[in-house]
């Protein structure tokens, strides 16, 4: 190859390293946000080749918007940042904007990036000043709002839509923030914004706060308001009460006591009116109206009541009323002493899914008149009385996932229970823990019967306190003297045991086993088996003739005298 050749060669390599590096050093095109009659900041990403002490310049040049002139100029450099502002004075003028890379060797340009600098404006903080409820409109509230002086937009701009609004909105059945978009050009109003939305639930307390931007795709949100809280417009309850009862019964005459359970209504609709309830009960066929005892006067924070109903089948309704009227009522039906209730359920199970959560699942029959399934789950205990908790869904649900009142250690009974309309079906039942622990307790066993060669023992199952899960067996220890305790192996569900073989003197004592292990030992039985009778045992019998026979000598020393 000749000296020519050799020339071409390295001029075309050297053409290729440096367009290379030029190449690499771009920065993307920069994103931009105005700050009316303050800055604008921009932001870009270095090339994938730039070195650590690359050099940036910000050139950010005010331009005609319909031609590409340069009127003025400012830069800003930087090394070890990737952004970087320079000061403006207007946000209704047109800019072009690019980032020099500068390296020892060779300097690369980012696209350029030209616009408005409205389309790309962040505005001012929106100053939420009042939200008020809207007469006779009990779904919208009514948003008035401020802007500072530096306002780059003006008001006949923003009624024809040159911004784009959203709220963002709570309520403390919902605390987690929902925010949607919504038009609030305002109504033409002296020195205030204002404008109403009915995105909401009447009767009802929110939190709320907005925000704004540009109309356009290159626009920043501003930053939201300071919350502020009001209620809806009151309107009557729209929808049903959930009721429920429990049926116990009352002593003679067969009467029953109903106990009538319901929901409360939403928290944050009490804060905006305080509903009451209203109680009514009657035999079926009948129109006079039964005593409702003390379902008479039933405030905001009464969730039952207590009946005493006679052994026919009886209806009863409750409605739920505030100062703008009544609910359409929730009527129940408690079925007379001799009905047969119809039977829908082919199983129910009941799974642990943590310490907090129980998943209930259920199989139905395909009956055209089920309408619902209620399901109802209360701790079980011996000493305590707890709160029953239910939950209506509907008629095609198979499964519910609880979580009220549901605590470690503790049994529940869960029961399901298919509705047809106001009738009820033939429940299934299943008790069940979350987690279960090793009992607290052993069982105390007792002699039941005795003979020359065996011992039948019994006991009381352990206390359901103590209990903290289901027992699957005993392990009974039987230990003669210096010996090695054998041990025998009994069923959860055993209540009695009979020992065979035995004779000698033996200490009995025992262990409750569930899942998650045993309990400690029971409190000790000694036995004496074959004849052989134990020491406390003789002690304790012979403790009446001694004292006979001392009194007795008093009594004739007494007399001696």
């Amino acid at each position: 190859m000749d000296d020519r050749s050799l020339a071409l060669v390295a001029l075309y390599v050297g053409l290729n390293i440096c367009t290379a590096t030029e190449f690499s050093l771009s920065p993307s095109q920069p994103q931009c946000v105005f700050i009316a009659y303050s800055n604008v900041t921009c932001y870009w990403t270095p090339g994938q080749g730039s070195p650590s002490d690359t050099r940036f310049t910000l050139q950010v040049n005010i331009t005609g918007c319909d031609d590409p002139v340069i009127h003025q100029s400012q830069l800003c450099q930087t090394v070890t940042q990737t952004h970087c502002s320079v000061n403006v004075t207007s946000v209704s003028r047109c800019y072009c904007i690019r980032v020099l890379a500068d390296s020892p060797h060779t300097t690369a340009s980012s696209p350029s990036l030209c616009l408005n600098a409205i389309d790309a404006v962040k505005l001012p903080t929106p100053v939420l000043s009042n939200v008020s409820a809207v007469r006779g409109k009990p779904r919208c509230l009514k948003l008035q709002w401020t802007t500072n002086t530096s306002f780059p937009v003006t008001r006949k701009h923003v009624s024809n839509g040159a911004l784009v609004f959203q709220v963002q909105y709570s309520t403390e059945e919902q605390p987690e923030p929902k925010t949607v978009k919504v038009d609030l050009r305002p109504e033409r109003e002296q020195g205030l914004f204002s404008a109403s939305t009915c995105i909401f639930s009447a009767s009802t307390l929110y939190t709320l706060m907005m925000r704004y931007r540009y109309n356009s795709t290159l626009s920043h949100w501003s930053d939201w308001s300071l919350t502020q809280q009001q209620c809806t417009e009151v309107a009557a309850p729209s929808t049903v009460p959930q009721l429920w009862r429990t049926v116990q019964p009352v002593g003679g005459a067969d009467m029953r006591r109903v106990t009538l359970l319901w929901k409360s209504p939403p928290r944050s609709q009490v804060k905006c009116s305080v509903p009451w309830f209203n109680v009514s009960c009657c035999t079926e066929g009948s129109q006079n109206a039964l005593h409702t005892w003390d379902c008479n006067a039933l405030s905001v924070s009464d969730t039952s009541c207590h009946l005493t109903l006679p052994p026919e089948r009886c209806s009863c309704t409750l409605s739920m009323s505030n100062p703008a009227g009544i609910s359409p009522p929730a009527t129940i039906t408690i079925p007379s002493t001799t009905d047969t209730a119809p039977k829908a359920l082919v199983d129910v199970s009941v799974t642990a899914l943590d310490d907090s959560r129980l998943e209930v699942r259920w199989t139905a029959l395909e009956t055209p008149s089920l309408s619902s399934f209620l399901v109802e789950w209360w701790a079980l205990s011996e000493t305590a009385s707890y709160t029953p908790y239910w939950q209506r869904l509907s008629h095609n649900a198979s499964k519910i996932i609880i979580t009220e009142g549901v605590w470690p250690k503790l049994c529940y009974k869960v029961t399901v229970r298919p509705e047809y309309d106001a009738e009820t079906g033939e429940e299934l039942s299943v008790e069940a823990y979350t987690r279960q622990e090793a009992p607290s307790a052993g069982p105390k066993p007792v002699v039941q019967e005795l003979s020359s060669s065996a011992v039948v023992l019994q006991w009381d199952p352990v206390p359901l306190e103590q209990r903290h899960g289901f027992i699957r067996y005993y392990t009974l220890y039987i230990q003669s003297e210096e010996e090695t305790p054998e041990v025998v192996v009994v069923p959860g569900d055993s209540l009695r045991y009979q020992l065979s073989g035995l004779s000698g003197l033996y200490r009995i004592y025992m262990v409750a086993h569930t899942d998650a292990g045993g309990s400690p030992p029971g409190p000790m039985l000694d036995v004496a088996i074959g004849g052989i009778v134990l020491v406390d045992t003789i002690l304790w019998c012979s403790i009446p003739t001694v004292l006979t026979v001392l009194i007795l000598l008093n009594c004739l020393q007494w007399r001696q005298r």
